[in-house]
């Protein structure tokens, strides 16, 4: 008996949730049972590798289907016995999740469908590698937009060789520069002894243009992923100190990430690899992070616990992603990336959604995977983004 659907479709009909509940879970139960396999979510490279694997594994399972009424079971419980599944799955059964990113980024064209005709598409673009550098001396340089790497040392220049900036004088440890992003911009920096900083959105990093032998010192307002270089003088390992208007982070060589915006009432340091140290300004209260722990300092305290690391480098890998986060949370990063200002009317901003998004979408697109939920609306006035029921 010919099937009522094949793999091509049932990935066509998720995309413009057109799906019915069977074939919405089925399709998200291959996408799920793939991502558990390795815990990352795949970057830009390997969506369409991944989608088509996904379509394989379904034309597969379809062809079968009728003969294989024992094992439906086993696979259902295979992805609820998964915590990572459960938190990965509360956006994509309603279409904003992992899944729809994935299938539909790796379709540009798709068309948007919907009720909601206040969301413009291609009205708001996502940001871009923009920032500027205020040298010591006083002058500003702003960093292309071609460009992603800029790398400091006695000299300011490309990843290519391309000089941009050489000083009148002879610049020493106190000398201090700051590379700011604006909204809708991040651009990545790699300072003189090698250690690379990448800054999110809204954000400014103060640094030297060389370390001193003793302690390499930093200063960061927002948010920025940290690649620490391993250093030391005359036999003695050189510490790297991150300092924050809440929190300093001590690190020998490691990578992490840390938030810490001035409109936000906490501030986060989860570590990827290596060991850091997280104190308070006032040096009374310490904690020390392993991998895979974040630390979150709130009026004095540090609490620290195990989270899904993705989560805290989603906009490092190109990606908006929710991990149980409440409805202000989400609405902040796109705020900051997209460049606009949120406002709530008649709606719980605690409201808690799952899953992710492409950052390298338009913001009508984003918008549009939330909506589809069918708790929240969004209404585009210039740029100004009105969130309602």
């Amino acid at each position: 008996m010919k099937k009522k659907y094949d793999a091509a479709m049932l990935i066509a009909k998720y995309q413009n949730g057109t799906a019915n509940t069977h074939e919405r879970l089925l399709v998200e139960a291959f996408m799920l049972t793939d991502l558990e396999d390795d815990r990352v979510l795949p970057d830009e490279k390997h969506i369409a590798t991944r989608t088509a694997l996904i379509k394989e594994k379904l034309k597969v399972y379809i062809v079968h289907e009728d003969n294989l009424p024992k094992q439906r079971p086993l696979l259902t419980q295979t992805i609820l016995r998964s915590p990572f599944i459960r938190a990965a799955a509360v956006l994509a059964i309603a279409l904003g999740g992992i899944l729809t990113a994935l299938l539909w980024k790796n379709d540009p064209h798709s068309p948007i469908t919907g009720s909601n005709t206040n969301i413009q598409r291609a009205a708001i673009s996502p940001g871009s590698n923009k920032a500027y550098i205020i040298t010591a001396e006083g002058q500003t340089i702003d960093l292309s937009q071609s460009k992603k790497t800029v790398r400091i040392g006695q000299d300011i220049a490309y990843e290519d060789g391309t000089v941009l900036w050489s000083p009148q004088h002879q610049q020493n440890t106190a000398s201090i520069n700051t590379m700011h992003t604006p909204k809708g911009g991040n651009y990545t920096v790699i300072l003189s002894d090698g250690t690379k900083i990448t800054l999110n959105a809204a954000s400014k990093l103060s640094y030297p243009s060389r370390f001193s032998s003793e302690q390499r010192t930093v200063a960061l307002e927002g948010e920025a992923f940290f690649e620490v270089r391993p250093s030391s003088y005359m036999g003695k390992k050189v510490p790297f100190l991150v300092k924050t208007r809440s929190q300093e982070i001590e690190v020998l060589g490691t990578s992490f990430n840390v938030k810490d915006y001035s409109d936000e009432r906490s501030s986060k340091t989860t570590l990827i690899h290596g060991t850091v140290r997280v104190r308070l300004p006032n040096r009374k209260l310490s904690r020390l992070l392993s991998p895979g722990q974040e630390a979150i300092v709130y009026e004095n305290t540090i609490n620290t616990a195990s989270v899904d690391t993705t989560a805290a480098v989603d906009w490092k890998n190109g990606l908006i992603y929710f991990n149980d986060e409440t409805l202000a949370n989400i609405m902040k990063k796109i705020e900051r990336w997209y460049d606009v200002e949120v406002d709530f009317q008649n709606i719980d901003p605690n409201m808690r959604f799952g899953g992710s998004a492409s950052k390298y979408k338009d913001l009508s697109d984003v918008l549009h995977r939330l909506e589809l939920t069918g708790d929240v609306k969004f209404i585009i006035k210039g740029r100004r983004i009105l969130v309602t029921k």
